[in-house]
């Protein structure tokens, strides 16, 4: 026998009996078990391009987010009608003068166009970096003027805190599929980006410009209902922050055969999900069971501001 082969043995026999958690809160609310963000860079727009977008995603129900150089609307905000209903962030002033600009210089074309936002009724309280340049003194940026979140870096498919802020990493840019050539090979990037991201309940945020994606407008479709036939959950980008912080202020207890659901927000959470191993969930407003795993996704009633709720969970 091998010298290492009853350690091995017993490791295995450790692993095999350790007890399996009973059930862990889901990162995502209503019992989805993955989230996508459509981001669309807004910079010129031509012609019936934003309202051909917008009409696609409201005929399938999906939100999403642009991200809006404000500078180049200056004279022309009612080109941006179109996305009343959706949500509208900032990326700065002026492209152009932001790559080379000092922090200061930044810090005012940020103020400027976030002047500009309120003045023409979009409240935003989301960020990206012109050209995806942001630093860690950008983030602080950003801070400074009490957004919520930033999305111009890319490391994973989790939200996670930098600076104060929350930050919604990009998974993949649809940009470089404009070439008819090229998209041979790279469209299937983008649906195996995603799927690693469904796989692993993560979080999939697509980045593409306007202009680009209203001229293959039939492959964002296409990828748009490919996703569609899964669990996945479509919120804007400040849906998906605002749900990231209300779900870090939930508390998942277990009490013989009780799930109990503890809300330290102080506002109402409705959607809580637990994930769970079980035949039933006895009181759940909804409940989903994923064919792969089979694992069940039950959904607590509303849970008020400092309460609890609870489910009766079957084995």
């Amino acid at each position: 026998m091998m010298p290492y082969a009853p350690v091995l043995l017993i490791a295995l026999l450790s692993a095999c009996a350790a007890p399996q958690e009973e059930a862990t809160l889901s990162r995502y609310p209503d019992a989805y078990r993955s989230a996508t963000v459509l981001t669309f860079e807004t910079e010129v727009v031509r012609g019936d391009e934003l309202k051909d977008i917008t009409s696609a995603l409201r005929m399938r129900g999906i939100n999403a987010t642009f991200f809006v150089v404000a500078g180049y609307f200056e004279s022309t905000p009612e080109v941006l009608e179109p996305l009343r209903g959706f949500e509208v962030a900032s990326m700065a002033w002026s492209q152009p003068d932001w790559v080379n600009a000092t922090l200061s210089e930044r810090r005012r074309q940020m103020l400027r166009a976030h002047a500009w936002f309120l003045e023409h009724g979009f409240n935003v309280t989301g960020f990206r970096a012109p050209y995806l340049k942001a630093s860690r003194r950008t983030l602080e940026l950003v801070a400074e003027l009490g957004y919520t979140y930033d999305s111009s870096l890319s490391y994973g498919f989790e939200p996670y805190p930098v600076n104060g802020i929350l930050e919604l990493p990009v998974s993949t840019n649809f940009d470089p599929f404009w070439d008819e050539e090229k998209m041979k090979i790279t469209l299937p990037v983008a649906y195996l980006t995603f799927q690693r991201a469904y796989d692993t309940g993560g979080v999939f945020i697509l980045l593409t410009h306007v202009h680009t994606s209203h001229r293959y407008l039939e492959n964002l479709i296409a990828l748009l209902d490919y996703m569609m036939e899964r669990r996945v959950w479509f919120p804007s980008a400040r849906e998906l922050a605002d749900w990231w912080l209300l779900r870090e202020n939930l508390r998942l207890s277990t009490a013989g055969d009780t799930l109990i659901l503890e809300n330290l927000n102080a506002r109402p959470v409705k959607g809580a999900t637990a994930i769970l191993r079980a035949k039933s969930a006895k009181g759940a407003v909804e409940t989903w069971r994923d064919p792969v795993s089979g694992e069940l996704y039950a959904v607590f009633p509303e849970v008020p501001p400092g309460g609890t709720v609870s489910i009766k969970v079957e084995r």
